[in-house]
């Protein structure tokens, strides 16, 4: 256990999710302390770090997994390179907060996993909904009032507009024409690309607050370039569920989420993340026929993901998410593609309950 009051953090990667989230939500955390950035294009790398007031700045990883005054790595990183540096500051003995999806397959996953126990380092993924003081009171009433779950659905509509969204409350986002990418461009299959950047974000609420995802049936529908994924879904606890996935809606953002049990339910509305207003949870009581509406605090989920994630370094407890349940999200969107691909009934390869 580590004794220090905060955790010196570096983030790998300088890109807009560093630039719009990472790093002001590492300056605005209570327990970290932002020590270091790491980007291969120079030029972005020193530009974001004036903007952020790092000092220390690598443009080689293991320069950076060298330092010894950095504890811990935010992986920031274009997909395909999530695991390959995860594992790589792992072995150098960092903590790790990977970027969603954890990984791109189930097996890129496991891999991840071996290695996390094999190092006995600390894996969070990087799935900051369940910080939202909103989304948090909801599914502590859910786990505390709601009794048995009978119904669970989610809906995750990106908008069309939502770039002109974040343009309003965010600083512009310093580009570079060195930036280090995949050999192969993801947004080439929108399909793939927008079912794995914003479903692992409804997948993964859906299972907090509901437990295990054991199978689901899906259908896609898409025309241009905008995809809408529907399915019902089947849960560990008996509960049926269904979800809705659009990547883009002409529409304002929406992102939803019902669970109603044998004495209560919640309606959950998530405001879009760059706004940093807490969700607006709805909680219904049956046994006291009332209803509960918090105001959530802190509602800076980024934030509160960061802190979350020195807490479990600094006082060893369990990451939230942990890299198991990174995997079970990666997992479920393999078996939606495969469900649209033979319009089946498909059941989801989760590993095996074991803690991490």
């Amino acid at each position: 256990m580590m004794t220090m009051e905060k955790l010196n953090l570096g983030i790998l990667g300088c890109g807009t999710i560093t630039q719009f989230a990472h790093g002001p939500a590492a300056l605005r955390a209570q327990r970290v302390r932002l020590a270091a950035l790491c980007d291969g294009a120079s030029d972005l790398l020193q530009k974001v770090g004036a903007r952020l007031g790092v000092e220390r700045l690598y443009s080689n990883l293991e320069d950076m997994l060298a330092d010894h005054e950095v504890h811990a790595i935010v992986i920031a990183v274009p997909d395909a390179f999530h695991v390959p540096l995860a594992i790589r500051a792992m072995r150098a003995g960092k903590h790790v907060l990977v970027e969603k999806p954890m990984g791109e397959t189930i097996a890129h996953c496991l891999e991840l996993i071996r290695v996390q126990r094999e190092t006995g380092v600390k894996v969070q993924v990087g799935s900051m909904k369940r910080h939202d003081p909103g989304v948090a009171f909801a599914r502590k009433f859910v786990q505390d009032s709601a009794g048995e779950i009978l119904s669970v659905s989610g809906v995750y509509r990106d908008s069309t507009l939502r770039y002109d969204m974040q343009a309003s409350c965010l600083d512009p986002a310093i580009a570079s024409n060195k930036k280090i990418t995949p050999a192969s461009d993801p947004k080439s299959d929108r399909e793939h690309y927008n079912l794995t950047t914003q479903g692992p974000h409804l997948f993964d609420t859906i299972q907090y607050f509901a437990g295990r995802i054991e199978a689901v049936i899906a259908q896609v529908a898409h025309h241009t370039d905008n995809w809408s994924w529907h399915g019902v879904l089947e849960f560990a606890c008996g509960a049926r569920g269904h979800f809705e996935l659009t990547c883009k809606a002409c529409a304002d953002w929406c992102e939803r989420y019902t669970v109603c049990g044998e004495s209560g339910s919640v309606e959950v509305d998530v405001s879009l993340p760059f706004y940093h207003r807490p969700a607006q949870a709805r909680c219904f009581d049956g046994k006291k026929r009332q209803w509960h509406q918090p105001l959530g605090e802190q509602s800076n989920a980024y934030a509160n993901q960061l802190d979350a994630f020195a807490e479990a370094i600094l006082n060893n407890t369990p990451t939230n998410p942990s890299a198991s349940e990174g995997l079970s999200v990666v997992a479920i969107l393999e078996a939606v593609r495969e469900s649209v691909s033979t319009n089946h009934r498909v059941a989801v390869r989760h590993e095996p309950e074991r803690s991490t």
